[in-house]
């Protein structure tokens, strides 16, 4: 797992969701498998199911939706729910790809929520400066999000 995929998980996890990560799905005959989610997570008070592709990549906006509407958001509100052992009550789609700082603006048509890296990052800095890591530390099972409380409470 990937610095972005274990962030993505740990982001999730400490907001009380279940997390499964490098999920090996669509076994092929001949062995192995035709795909792999990067983190699902599910809230089962909500039963809210999210579904996350990361990539650092440098592909173009058009390469990465073909890639991501071809291979990597794919599954059945049944598949889903094989893998998490229950009915989700909705299900969030969300890619967290690219470097630049500026959203992109409606992308693909579909109901994937596209989020960039630094916007990505941004998000959780937002809530980690508001914890300080003297009167509410993250706790060390979540190393990624513990870093960030640290470097943004006492870095310059």
């Amino acid at each position: 797992m990937n610095f972005l995929e274990s962030l993505a998980a740990e982001w999730y996890a400490i907001q009380g969701y279940f997390v499964r990560t490098n999920i090996k799905v669509n076994r092929r005959h001949n062995g192995g498998y035709n795909n792999e989610i990067d983190v699902l997570a599910f809230l089962p008070a909500s039963g809210k199911l999210v579904h996350l592709e990361t990539s650092w990549d440098a592909l173009t906006w058009e390469k990465r939706e073909e890639r991501y509407l071809s291979k990597k958001f794919v599954f059945s509100s049944e598949q889903y729910a094989e893998i998490v052992g229950a009915t989700p009550n909705s299900i969030q789609k969300r890619a967290i790809i690219g470097t630049s700082k500026s959203q992109p603006k409606e992308i693909w048509g579909t109901d994937i929520e596209v989020t960039t890296v630094p916007n990505f990052v941004a998000e959780i800095a937002a809530e980690m400066k508001q914890r300080h890591p003297m009167r509410d530390v993250i706790p060390e099972t979540y190393p990624c999000l513990r870093s960030f409380q640290f470097a943004l409470a006492y870095g310059s």
